[in-house]
């Protein structure tokens, strides 16, 4: 997947792209804000789906695991990926993923937005995923 520019970032979910409007603002004249700027009862809409992760600089802590230490290592890696991509550019990114990972079927869209008190360096990404359906082929049952 390729680095979205946050101009063309487009949305099937209207949670994200109120998130994305709201980062934006929280934004001002800065290429990102930082962690204190933006309150969780601002995006009360999309609270359950949203996880700040903490960028360090031997990896990402996520949610008291390191990222590398979660199951599933085709994922793991395209996660990992998609974090990198934007701690070193400093820009949000966005993706939808459908499909099979490590034998499961996935079915997400996704939005990654950097924080962060000293531009460029990010320090914490606030990380939206939203579930989709997927039919799974063998026996119809809905996987997220």
């Amino acid at each position: 997947m390729e680095q979205s520019d946050p101009s063309d970032l487009e949305f099937e979910d209207d949670r994200l792209r109120r998130l994305f409007a709201y980062w934006t603002e929280k934004c001002g004249s800065r290429l990102f804000p930082g962690r204190p700027d933006v309150d969780p009862v601002d995006f009360s809409y999309v609270l359950g789906y949203v996880t700040l992760v903490e960028v360090e600089l031997s990896g990402t802590d996520y949610t008291g695991r390191y990222l590398d230490d979660l199951p599933g290592a085709e994922y793991v890696a395209f996660i990992k990926d998609s974090y990198d991509r934007v701690v070193e550019s400093g820009r949000p990114h966005c993706y939808r993923k459908r499909g099979l990972f490590d034998q499961q079927y996935f079915s997400e869209e996704t939005l990654i937005l950097p924080l962060g008190s000293t531009p460029p360096k990010v320090e914490m990404l606030m990380v939206a995923v939203i579930p989709g359906d997927l039919l799974h082929p063998e026996d119809g049952k809905v996987v997220i």
